[in-house]
């Protein structure tokens, strides 16, 4: 039987998967506009074999937006332009940290609140991440083949976790 998805047991999911993925979740940010929590908890709902309806999963993406939109996307903004401040490159490196731990803590309400809107979830492996990312696709023009391929390696990625007790 599937575990309780917490928001604890979903940001160490997200500790653990995250940096051997991140040049991937990256990249889909940027150019599909993904959000990488949301692509963390499909990886996390797959590997519990646990899925959403597409209109669900287009819903929470909706709902997440308008916080992400509102407070993380400024925050990370401000985070990445602190090289043009007039400041020291000490004082850079303060305020870049100090912005980045305000992010992260962001990031994890952001987890929390893709829970707390999450609907019921049904009990079969259903591909969340074709799902997400064919409805990201449809606003962009990504190559889908490339796409695919990604996709696999990400699965890969977190079945190696899983395979080391992670």
């Amino acid at each position: 039987m599937p575990e309780t998805i917490t928001p604890d047991k979903l940001w160490q999911f997200s500790l653990q998967l995250y940096p051997q993925v991140k040049p991937l979740c990256l990249q889909w940010q940027d150019e599909l506009g993904a959000n990488v929590n949301l692509l963390l908890l499909l990886c996390y709902l797959e590997r519990q074999q646990r899925s959403l309806s597409a209109a669900e999963l287009q819903q929470l993406a909706a709902q997440l937006n308008n916080f992400s939109a509102q407070f993380t996307k400024p925050l990370r903004a401000l985070r990445k332009n602190t090289a043009i401040a007039a400041i020291t490159p000490a004082q850079q490196q303060s305020l870049k940290q100090a912005l980045l731990q305000a992010e992260l803590t962001l990031e994890q309400l952001e987890q929390q609140l893709l829970l707390q809107h999450c609907p019921p979830l049904s009990k079969q492996a259903s591909p969340l991440l074709e799902l997400y990312l064919a409805q990201l696709k449809a606003d962009n023009n990504a190559d889908s083949a490339m796409l695919a391929a990604q996709i696999i390696d990400l699965r890969q990625t977190y079945q190696r976790l899983n395979q080391h007790g992670g």
